[in-house]
């Protein structure tokens, strides 16, 4: 074992036969250290006994809670849209239909990506607390029943499957324009207030759009 480090400007008390440690030695020592700080604060901590590095988390202030419940909430939300449109863009019966509903599913799918880096980023759970009370200040998580699409999928090809279709979609989609008013109101991660902003505007568009195709 080495021996004990004395004061600064000392020469460190060692067993008989052993050289002190001088101050340079200690120097690079404590050098040694703070380089080792620095990597952990910088590039990561190093994991246990497993040898895995682990990110250091996010800078603080970057977000705030209602960008995280905001990009929470709306990645389940937009799972459910994604799921409607593939149903009406294998049946439904007119061209407009169709052409909506392969158009929200591009659109979608590239949201929920970005979406999904954003909290893999920051450290956060992709999926929202299921508790419903833990939603119940701002009204709950907006869904559609998946008794109601269970019900879309039985129903045969035809103006009937469109009606309905357009129908569940724009309820949807008024929900994506609710969440996305609150990040806008209250959000800090400008990305994410920038795509709310940009849904606020496309999903009031598909509404009115829809509003045409069902005459």
């Amino acid at each position: 074992m080495a021996g004990r480090v004395g004061p600064p400007g000392r020469l460190a008390r060692a067993p008989a036969g052993r050289p002190a440690i001088g101050i340079d030695p200690l120097r690079r020592l404590a050098a040694v250290l703070t380089g080792l700080l620095l990597l952990a604060g910088c590039g990561g901590t190093l994991g246990g006994t497993t040898g895995t590095v682990e990110t250091a988390p996010p800078l603080a202030g970057t977000f705030n809670d209602t960008d995280v419940m905001f990009l929470q909430m709306l990645i389940p939300h937009h799972e459910q849209g994604i799921e409607l449109a593939g149903i009406a863009a294998a049946r439904a019966s007119a061209g407009g239909v169709r052409d909506l509903a392969a158009a929200v599913e591009a659109t979608q799918n590239d949201e929920l990506a970005d979406m999904r880096e954003w909290l893999r980023a920051w450290n956060q759970p992709l999926a929202a607390d299921p508790d419903p009370r833990a939603h119940a200040g701002h009204g709950g998580m907006p869904a559609t029943d998946p008794k109601v699409i269970a019900a879309l999928r039985r129903i045969p090809a035809g103006p009937d499957f469109d009606r309905m279709f357009l129908n569940l979609l724009t309820a949807h989609q008024h929900g994506a324009v609710e969440l996305a008013r609150m990040q806008v109101r209250a959000g800090k991660y400008q990305e994410a207030t920038d795509l709310a902003a940009r849904i606020v505007e496309s999903r009031t568009a598909q509404i009115r759009q829809m509003a045409r195709l069902r005459g």
